[in-house]
Parts: structure tokens; C-alpha cells; sequence
């Protein structure tokens, strides 16, 4: 297809894009040139500012990519080493972190707990400004990792905050400079910098928004931390960086080290280099990640062996930007890929009724399947799970992002995402009948540093970390609940008398935060 066509077909894409409403920067790079760069909707709704290549997004988890190649170049310079433990730079780290090196950090196998759902569970708000003091304090007071250092992969935001101290205390830079003279200067990213201070002044920012109540609210990072996000970048910046992702003439050897899957002990691939997902879309090899806090959804998609990249920065909170990077690569590279899989008519009802459920995997993780209008939906997902046969299913029909297949019992699945790893999820058996009584009263955790509430509500039973809002909690399993609305299970012990002493709380990327009863007594509601 011609330049023109494939443009226009971008342009549908991005077509519900109004002129008075938030909305994104779209780019993309072919054979080392830039094919294409516009803006869609507006940077700023009070003063009706447009979306242009060379408005400046915040980055969120896309920084990641960015700071890993710092940290190599640092590697390089003989500054600091992949393999030193992460407590020979920040040594007031507590000591289980005494194996976990630079390199478990950057591909997320070194277990460290994130400080993100770690805070919540404090009780800090979605507005509290997070400090390197912060994350340093919430590090500090876990007594454990998720797992040992290389036996999982699971995503840490904590763990790239830490490689930001890391590099500042090696280099004797801070990451925003070490960066500027690095890696944004001879790349010609001209607008790219490392918030270290959320309140600094940020020269054509484009404001991130989210709708509460059917009205625009501003929702913009309130991070002074970096590392894990921080960045801010235009469509313009991320489409050179692409370029040097795809034809690097900075860093080619650490490019390469990005690129490549890192393996677990066990052998098995992570699907992850360092700040790079490696996956697969129709055929050909991806290299991409995502980010998204507060108003800001960004991606970086690129096809390394047709040397094409695509970005999406956005600064509206419902958008996909991952789906919508795919259907752009589409209009370019669609006659080089893999016709895209037919899907045969949907189930009847009855048997996506059957597939409901809660599913949880060995390592504790929890997905909850619901029939809704005659589709499988996940929690809290609004798109469904498309079926491509009775027992397999995709979510928005891309089986290259998040795929399950049911085993022949119906009470299992295969849980396929990305590149990653498989993980089999088995079906929950809830107990027939529930009694609330050993459950009810008080808990701490020394872990979370707050503490919870159990108790019985008109709603039903109710959990409240931190004296923040309750959460309806129910019973998936003996000694088992589960807080869908925050993805918590919370797994109870008992002693020899029978009495509840407490349990381990599992939540996405936070395995067993202890909590011990304090107050077994509580008055009704």
C-alpha cells in the first residue's frame, strides 16, 4: 500500500478522537525514517491546545527502557556491574536483599515488592508524592521477597526506582543528567527529561485526564520519583528513540542485552529483556512495552526484522494504546503478517456460563471470569475474551497479548501472555457455607505498616486496609477470600486451638504481606 493509504487508515483509527477532547500522539518509523507523526484531540482542555509530535507526554513504565540502557552505558563506563548485588550501592537495603544483583532488577527476576499496591495497603492516597525516601522506607521494613532472586519473573516498579538511586550514586549523576548527556543529547531527544520534581514546570506538557462522573479531571503524575517511569518525552524524542532501538548508533552492544530474553533458573524464558517485552504479533517478533499512571497511556511497539516502530503516547485514561499500535503496524506491515486467526461462531451462553469462575495460579494469583451479555469478561477489564473455539479464548481477540485454553475438564486453564511464561490456573471450589465469626476483628502487618478490618456490613463481609474504603471480600476457598476489587486474596492460618492467628495477603505483584490478628472482639455494625 501506498504512504497515503496507510495513513489514511491510521487516521480511521484515531477518527473518535474529537477536536475538544483529550486524545494522543501517533509515529511511526520505516527503514530508519519517520513516515508518520500527528497529533490527535488536545494537550490541554482549559486552554483547547492541540496534540502535536512535538508535545511532551508523560512516559510512565515506557521510561523503563530508557533507564536500563542507562545503566548499562554505566555498566560500560566500568561504573557499576550487572552482577553486583543491588546492597553494594544501596547499602541501607535490609539484608534479605543480599542476593538480588543489578541484572535481577532490570528483567524483574529479583523479587522485590512493589511499592505502588504496598503504599495502598499503607494507606496512602493515589495522590501522595511518592519520594526515593519513600520506596527506600517501604523496601526497607519487608521482612522477604516475593521469591528467590531468578526462580520467577514478576514486574517491580521498586526495582527500577532502585536502579535510578543506583545509577546516581555510581555516576555521581542523577539520572535526568546522566541521561540528558548520554543518551538524549547524541540521540537528538530534545525534549526528553527525568522528572525528579513533579511540580517543575514542563514546556508544552500535554495533561493527563481521566472522567469521574461523566466530567474531564486533571490526573497528572504526582511522582518524585524516576527510574520506573519519570520521563517525559515527545512523540518526536520516542521516534528517534525507536530508530536507535531498531538501527542503533548509541549503545549497540547494551541494545542487543535490552533485546534479549533473560531465563529463569530453571531455564525457562521470561519473555522480558531489560525494559523490553519480546513477544510476537501475527508471525513477526515484537519488541514493545506499555505504561500508564494517572491520566497517561503510552506504548512502544517495534517489528525489529522489518525495521518498523510504532508509538502511541496518550493523555486520556481509557485508552489502549498496545491495541491500538498493533491495528497502525497492521496498515503497514498487514500483507508481511500472518493472516490474523478466523473466528468461528461464539458459544452458546450455557457454556460460557460454565467457564465463570475464580482461577488461581500456584504462585497465588487470582483471575475471576464472569459471563456478562453472553461474553467472558475478566475482572475489572472492560474489553471480553473472544472465543476461537469452545474451550480457547483471547483478550480483544489477540491471542499474541493475553490468551486461555481450557483444559478438557473445564476446571483449569493455560494462561498465555506475551512472550512470558505459560501459567495454569486451576478453578476455585468456595466453600457450600461460610462462617464469618473466625474471621471477624482487627489485623496489622509490620510489612504493609498499617493495618485491616474485617467485619460484617449490610453489603456482606467487608475488608478495610488502613482505614480506607471496604471492600467486599468472599470465600473462594476453605480459609480463602478474595477482595476482587483489589485483586487480594487473603489466605488465613490457624493454631492448634482452630482460632484464626492471622493470614498472608497475595496481590499481583505482592506474595505473602503477613498480617497477625490484634483484636479478635468487635461490635456489630
Amino acid at each position: 500500500m501506498s504512504l497515503a493509504s496507510n495513513a489514511s487508515r491510521v487516521d480511521e483509527l484515531f477518527e473518535k478522537a474529537a477536536a475538544d477532547t483529550p486524545g494522543c500522539a501517533v509515529g511511526v518509523v520505516a527503514g530508519g525514517e519517520v513516515v508518520f507523526a500527528k497529533g490527535y484531540g488536545l494537550a490541554n482542555l482549559e486552554h483547547g491546545v492541540p496534540i502535536t509530535p512535538a508535545t511532551r507526554f508523560y512516559m510512565a513504565s515506557v521510561s523503563k527502557q530508557v533507564t536500563a540502557l542507562a545503566v548499562l552505558l554505566a555498566a560500560e563506563q566500568g561504573c557499576l556491574s550487572l552482577d553486583d548485588a543491588i546492597r553494594k550501592t544501596v547499602c541501607e537495603l535490609p539484608a534479605y536483599m543480599d542476593a538480588v544483583t543489578i541484572r535481577h532488577l532490570l528483567t524483574h527476576t529479583g523479587g522485590v515488592r512493589d511499592y505502588f499496591p504496598l503504599g495502598w495497603l499503607a494507606g496512602l492516597s493515589a495522590e501522595h508524592v511518592y519520594t526515593e525516601a519513600d520506596v527506600l522506607g517501604i523496601v526497607g521494613r519487608q521482612r522477604a521477597l516475593n521469591f528467590p532472586p531468578g526462580e520467577d519473573v514478576l514486574y517491580s516498579n521498586s526495582g527500577y526506582v532502585l536502579l535510578a538511586i543506583a545509577v546516581a550514586r555510581a555516576t555521581g549523576k542523577r539520572l535526568d543528567t546522566f541521561a540528558r548527556e548520554a543518551i538524549f543529547a547524541p540521540l537528538g531527544m530534545d525534549a526528553a527529561r527525568f522528572q525528579h520534581d513533579h511540580a517543575a514546570v514542563v514546556p508544552d506538557k500535554a495533561s493527563g485526564y481521566e472522567q469521574r462522573d461523566g466530567a474531564w479531571r486533571v490526573a497528572d503524575s504526582m511522582l518524585d520519583v524516576v527510574g520506573a517511569g519519570g520521563m517525559y518525552a515527545s512523540l518526536d524524542d520516542m521516534l528517534a528513540w525507536t530508530r536507535n532501538l531498531l538501527s542503533p548508533r548509541l549503545g549497540a552492544a547494551a541494545i542487543g542485552v535490552m533485546q534479549t530474553p533473560a531465563r529463569l533458573s530453571s531455564g525457562a524464558s521470561t519473555g522480558y529483556g531489560m525494559g523490553l517485552g519480546i513477544a510476537a504479533h501475527r508471525g513477526l517478533k515484537t519488541l514493545e512495552h506499555g505504561g500508564g499512571l494517572a491520566g497517561y497511556r503510552t506504548h512502544l511497539l517495534a517489528y525489529p526484522t522489518e525495521d518498523l516502530g510504532v508509538v502511541v503516547l496518550g493523555n486520556d485514561a481509557t485508552l489502549w494504546p498496545g491495541q491500538l499500535a498493533r491495528r497502525v503496524a497492521e496498515a503497514w506491515l498487514g500483507e508481511r503478517m500472518a493472516p490474523a486467526p478466523p473466528r468461528p461462531p461464539s458459544p452458546p451462553t450455557e457454556e460460557i456460563k460454565a467457564r465463570a469462575g475464580v482461577y488461581r495460579a500456584q504462585s497465588g494469583d487470582v483471575l475471576s471470569l464472569a459471563e456478562q451479555d453472553g461474553k467472558l469478561r475478566l475482572h475489572g477489564i472492560p474489553q471480553s475474551l473472544w472465543p476461537f473455539g469452545p474451550a480457547s479464548f483471547a483478550l480483544g481477540g489477540d491471542r499474541d497479548v493475553l490468551g486461555l485454553e481450557f483444559e478438557a475438564s473445564g476446571d483449569a486453564f493455560i494462561l498465555s501472555q506475551g512472550g512470558g511464561p505459560d501459567r495454569r490456573f486451576e478453578r476455585c471450589e468456595p466453600p457450600k457455607q461460610l462462617d464469618t465469626e473466625p474471621f471477624l476483628g482487627d489485623f496489622e502487618s509490620r510489612e504493609a505498616a498499617a493495618g485491616c478490618t474485617l467485619r460484617r456490613t449490610g453489603a456482606g463481609l467487608t475488608v478495610s486496609f488502613a482505614g480506607g474504603p471496604e471492600v467486599v471480600v468472599r470465600a473462594i476457598a476453605p480459609d480463602c477470600l478474595l477482595a476482587d476489587d483489589f485483586g487480594a486474596t487473603l489466605t488465613f492460618s490457624r493454631g492448634r486451638s482452630g482460632a484464626v492467628r492471622g493470614f498472608d495477603l497475595d496481590a499481583g505483584r505482592l506474595r505473602r504481606i503477613a498480617y497477625r490478628r490484634v483484636r479478635t472482639a468487635f461490635p456489630p455494625p
